[in-house]
């Protein structure tokens, strides 16, 4: 049995509480969740029954920030990891909000790679869109799922693109080559830039 010896309401959060035990600081925890359990000075409590409430508290504190993370923009599930991670929540905590989260269908990889794949797609072409939402921690499957369900139409993305970067410049080869290598740079497929490459020819 440890003692509960201190339970007062943190100045800059109002709804936490630090929590002593036998004279020495224990943890920060959620006024609702000590009041949920009657906590109070003076109370004496199996230790391990104490932390299991600090547990509880911390995953509820989680879960509720991340919900706050995520309602701005939507999120990738590792964005969602890693953000709870660097306020210093542990793993075992972090992965009880991440799953909540996408059991309410909070966090959808796939959805979330469908809005990012119809927000970019004008401007750049799908291999630097894989590699973006790549580097955002979403699985190559969920990409392409989502690119099976947008409505991108990659070649004319391409031409979009490389009118634009033509654009008040004579159509010449050396102009259409660095046109060319632009495409390629915004990850646009060989054979989608040289669609676009062509159309400017046909143009000309």
């Amino acid at each position: 049995m440890v003692k509960i010896t201190e339970l007062s309401i943190q100045e800059k959060n109002k709804n936490k509480c630090n929590l002593f035990v036998d004279g020495q600081f224990k943890s920060g925890i959620l006024l609702e969740t000590a009041m949920k359990y009657r906590l109070k000075a003076d109370m004496e409590i199996d230790e391990q029954e104490l932390n299991e409430i600090l547990f509880e508290s911390q995953k509820s504190e989680a879960l509720s920030r991340a919900v706050a993370y995520i309602s701005r923009r939507q999120k990738s599930k590792r964005e969602v990891k890693d953000y709870l991670l660097s306020k210093g929540y542990e793993e075992k905590v972090v992965w009880y909000a991440v799953d909540k989260l996408k059991e309410y269908g909070y966090i959808d990889d796939k959805e979330y790679s469908r809005r990012y794949i119809e927000s970019v797609s004008r401007g750049q072409g799908k291999r630097l869109t894989e590699y973006k939402l790549m580097m955002k921690g979403v699985r190559k499957e969920d990409i392409e799922g989502a690119y099976e369900e947008s409505n991108v139409d990659e070649k004319q993305n391409a031409i979009a693109v490389a009118k634009k970067h033509i654009r008040n410049k004579e159509i010449n080869r050396e102009n259409l080559a660095k046109t060319y290598r632009y495409l390629i740079g915004k990850g646009f497929s060989h054979e989608n830039a040289g669609a676009a490459i062509d159309e400017l020819k046909s143009e000309d």
